[in-house]
């Protein structure tokens, strides 16, 4: 990927001016905001199972009293009352995307329903079951989140609250995060013109930051829990893991030297490369917009951005690598070596040489395989 010299000097023009003059998210309208009724409605779905492939899927119906689905116009489409409706989840309390009335998964269980019309919430709830991950996708899917941050950035903490919203939620075992400072104290330096957060947002069209890329595939600046929980469904649905990533060995000693033993073994025939970032933990602020930085990128193995090389794989073939690397200190700060913690990911020519999976410990643990059910 080549960088685009007029495109930097914009961006740089960006950075200079600071990111607090990036606008606002436009928050999403609130059909519930201000209504109030007393009609009596239910819910319904047209099955009560579906696969985990993220294709099958139930439609919801909203029944009134005289047992008409109020969603659907006489000649079949969609009625006025659907952008009045949100569908949510009971677990959770997540409500699918507005104007949705339908619902796919990619993880096993069962998964109960209820919907709010203009404020009312309907009288009964809908239990869906979903079955049979493991036949369409062997391992667990970790996503790589490359988090563009600046301790200099005025709107970066609200991405950061929202990543870290979204790790303790239903996604978080699916994510991994990765915090790539941008022309600060902890950037980290890649070419002779960029540091890493800023050759990486250029090439993935970030105007500003934050930003975020998921797995070198697109990027985008949402920051609310919410919206980057959409996201990582989207994307959970939209690419599946071809391997698995196991971390066998991660030791650190006190001057940096760390050692890494990682797997991968896929589960389709094709070509894969293995990579790693070592991230710091409970670094101080220096001055910063946030008071402690966390999953701050320290060291990245060169194919970071993409594939180089790779090794052809049979199915259920694995191949196993270790890395050495000399990890140094960012510039005069000095942190615990038991603050760092270790990813590793494999790119796949399934996906363009891009990340296919990924797992990550922290320095003296270990991390396996993870299959799905």
């Amino acid at each position: 990927m080549k960088l685009n010299k007029l495109l930097f000097a914009t961006f740089a023009m960006i950075a200079m001016v600071g990111c607090g003059k990036t606008p606002e998210p436009t928050p999403e309208p609130n059909p519930d905001e201000g209504q109030t009724g007393d009609a009596v409605y239910t819910i319904a779905v047209d099955k009560d199972t579906i696969e985990a492939d993220g294709i099958d899927h139930v439609t919801f119906s909203i029944l009134d009293e005289n047992n008409n689905d109020i969603l659907v116009n006489e000649d079949g489409s969609d009625s006025d009352f659907l952008s009045k409706t949100y569908f949510v989840i009971k677990e959770s309390d997540k409500r699918l995307d507005r104007k949705t009335k339908t619902y796919s998964s990619i993880r096993n269980g069962e998964v109960t329903f209820y919907a709010t019309i203009k404020g009312v919430r309907t009288q009964n709830t809908v239990t869906v079951k979903v079955q049979n991950r493991a036949k369409y996708e062997k391992y667990v899917q970790k996503v790589c989140v490359y988090q563009l941050t600046a301790t200099w950035c005025g709107y970066c903490p609200q991405m950061t609250e929202g990543l870290g919203k979204l790790r303790n939620g239903v996604n978080g075992e699916n994510v991994i995060i990765m915090a790539a400072h941008a022309q600060d104290d902890y950037a980290l330096p890649w070419t002779k013109q960029y540091d890493l957060g800023t050759y990486v947002c250029l090439n993935f069209g970030g105007g500003g930051f934050p930003y975020a890329v998921y797995d070198m595939k697109f990027g985008g600046g949402q920051r609310s829990e919410s919206e980057l929980n959409s996201t990582i469904e989207k994307h959970l649905l939209a690419y599946g893991a071809t391997c698995g990533v196991k971390i066998s060995k991660a030791t650190i000693d006190a001057q940096g030297n760390a050692e890494i033993t990682a797997s991968v073994k896929a589960d389709k025939a094709g070509k894969f490369e293995l990579g790693y970032a070592i991230l710091a933990d409970n670094q101080p602020s220096k001055g910063g917009t946030e008071s402690i930085y966390n999953d701050v990128v320290a060291a990245v193995s060169d194919n970071y951005v993409q594939m180089q090389e790779g090794v052809s794989l049979a199915a259920d073939e694995e191949y196993t690598t270790t890395f050495k690397v000399k990890v140094e200190p960012f510039r005069g700060v000095s942190f615990s070596a038991n603050n760092y913690k270790v990813v590793v990911f494999a790119h796949s020519d399934a996906h363009g040489g891009l990340v296919d999976n990924a797992n990550a410990c922290a320095f003296g643990k270990t991390a396996d395989y993870e299959l799905n059910k």
